[in-house]
């Protein structure tokens, strides 16, 4: 198909407009990006008659627009000034694969090919792309690149259709058109779409494309992609390897997992590093490179196929070699869903975190179960500058509960020798037994630093019932009067929460505000 003069285009974006046929979309929108701009400009006198072209043919129906402080609405019909107006307001874009979508957006894409030089969304930082062979994105996504967009997301395309990424002048007109991007994220594949993997080809295209952005700051991808990359830019500061479909599912072998297998060197400006990997496989990045200045980590370990003492080997490791480390996030990945099948992982493996004497915030948690003897163990794990701790390992068995002897053995009393050794700590939450330990009225107990604000308890599922009043009366004898307090009525999946209560201790009457907070699993 093609435009060959002014009224012929007229008469497409009329037709175009009251069309629901998919093909036909297609079609028109194929023709206007080959000759539409050339037409546009030579045969019209004056812009504002474009403006009206456009208007009377009412493109833009009702939408909503989330940025990141609220919401902006245009409505049907509108003039080109009003849409203008509200569009100012724009900064974030997801291109879906829902029909309602795709048409507000190949009509957006109509109007910007009828005014080149007119922007949509001026203040447009970031834009998500799901692939589909149901419109063609290479020229949409184009027309709305400027050099203010700063993030760029692009997800799996869909299972219909040849390959999206087998275009690489998409790459070429990012580059082209949005020279400063500093954030790519290339999205994994989720347990609820199985039919969307990346392709080799994919792969090897993304990765030659991801280090050709000079102001590139943070680079999310899959395995799969970072394995392909030639070079890893060495001033990247930002760099998180997510997991594939392969990782999610239950019941995986040691040769389901697709682990990050990499032996480009990282660079050492890097800062922030999130990756699945094995914790010898972490060992060995530790070891084969350098990162001073290494702030962040984030790790998700495949505990059923992990070596005895991998984790603390790895830790040891860590505390040696990142002295700049602040934040650590550990994520056991168990067997997963089933009750029969959950790791046990002994708290002897995270003895090195002690020796972290840089760390201040720290997150363990993971569908497995950490087993204690001790109520003291916890606390002896810890480094003793931590600011914010989240330890949330438990079974992932929802009402199906195991055995006794399959829990977490962690009680109340924990909280004692914690509140001695980490007098910097400002939140806490934490798996434990609700039940009050029986001399709990007796002898001295440790306070919390006045800097203690935030203490969050959840239970296993499966818990039995507990006194709630007798537990916010234990709390009290040492928590500071202003800590806010999380404690959960009844088992996760019931969804009842205490919401407020007032307690006394003592001499003194105390009013905790107990949070709506969910059971930390």
């Amino acid at each position: 198909m093609s435009v060959g003069n002014i009224a012929e285009l007229r008469q497409h974006i009329f037709s175009y407009a009251d069309s629901t046929d998919v093909a036909r979309c297609a079609r028109v929108c194929s023709a206007w990006t080959d000759d539409a701009q050339h037409i546009v400009w030579q045969e019209l006198p004056s812009p504002h008659l474009l403006l009206e072209l456009v208007d009377e043919s009412s493109l833009c129906p009702t939408m909503t627009w989330r940025d990141g402080f609220g919401h902006a609405t245009i409505s049907k019909p509108v003039s080109w000034t009003r849409f203008h107006r509200t569009a100012v307001h724009v900064r974030k874009m997801s291109f879906s694969q829902s029909a309602a979508s795709k048409d507000v957006l190949e009509r957006l894409a109509l109007m910007k090919a009828l005014c080149p030089y007119l922007p949509l969304l001026p203040n447009l930082e970031e834009i998500t792309v799901q692939p589909s062979s149901q419109i063609l994105w290479v020229p949409v996504v184009a027309l709305f690149l400027h050099s203010g967009v700063r993030r760029l997301r692009i997800l799996p395309p869909d299972s219909d259709g040849p390959s999206f990424f087998t275009y690489p002048p998409f790459f070429a007109e990012v580059l082209l058109r949005a020279p400063l991007l500093e954030s790519l994220e290339i999205g994994e594949c989720s347990m609820l779409t199985f039919n969307r993997v990346w392709r080799d080809e994919d792969a090897s295209i993304l990765a030659s494309y991801a280090t050709q952005f000079p102001h590139l700051t943070h680079f999310s991808a899959p395995p799969s992609v970072v394995a392909a990359l030639e070079d890893i830019p060495t001033a990247l500061p930002r760099l998180r390897v997510l997991h594939e479909l392969s990782a999610l599912r239950p019941k995986i072998a040691a040769r389901d997992y697709r682990l990050v297998e990499w032996t480009t060197p990282l660079g050492s400006a890097l800062e922030d590093l999130a990756l699945t990997a094995t914790c010898a496989s972490a060992l060995e990045l530790l070891a084969a490179n350098r990162l001073p200045r290494l702030r962040i980590l984030c790790l998700e370990a495949p505990m059923q196929i992990a070596a005895p003492q991998a984790m603390a080997s790895f830790l040891r490791a860590l505390s040696t070699r990142c002295t700049a480390l602040q934040e650590l996030t550990i994520k056991c990945v168990g067997h997963g869903l089933f009750p029969s099948m959950v790791d046990q992982i002994h708290v002897s493996e995270f003895e090195p975190l002690a020796d972290c004497e840089s760390l201040a915030v720290l997150d363990l948690s993971g569908p497995c179960a950490l087993t204690f003897e001790t109520d003291a163990q916890l606390a002896a794990i810890l480094p003793p500058h931590l600011r914010i701790c989240r330890v949330a390992f438990v079974p992932l068995t929802g009402p199906l509960a195991e055995p006794r002897a399959q829990r977490p053995s962690l009680s109340l009393a924990a909280l004692i020798p914690l509140a001695a050794r980490c007098r910097q700590l400002e939140e806490l939450s934490v798996v434990l037994d609700p039940t009050v330990p029986a001399n709990a009225d007796t002898g001295p107990i440790d306070r919390f630093s006045p800097v203690f604000r935030k203490l969050s308890i959840g239970h296993y599922a499966g818990a039995q019932g507990w006194d709630a009043p007798a537990v916010a009366r234990y709390l009290a004898r040492f928590l500071p009067q202003d800590c806010s307090v999380g404690l959960p009525r009844a088992p996760y999946w019931s969804g009842r929460w205490i919401e407020q209560a007032e307690i006394a201790a003592g001499r003194e009457r105390l009013k905790e505000a107990f949070e709506l907070v969910r059971t930390f699993l």
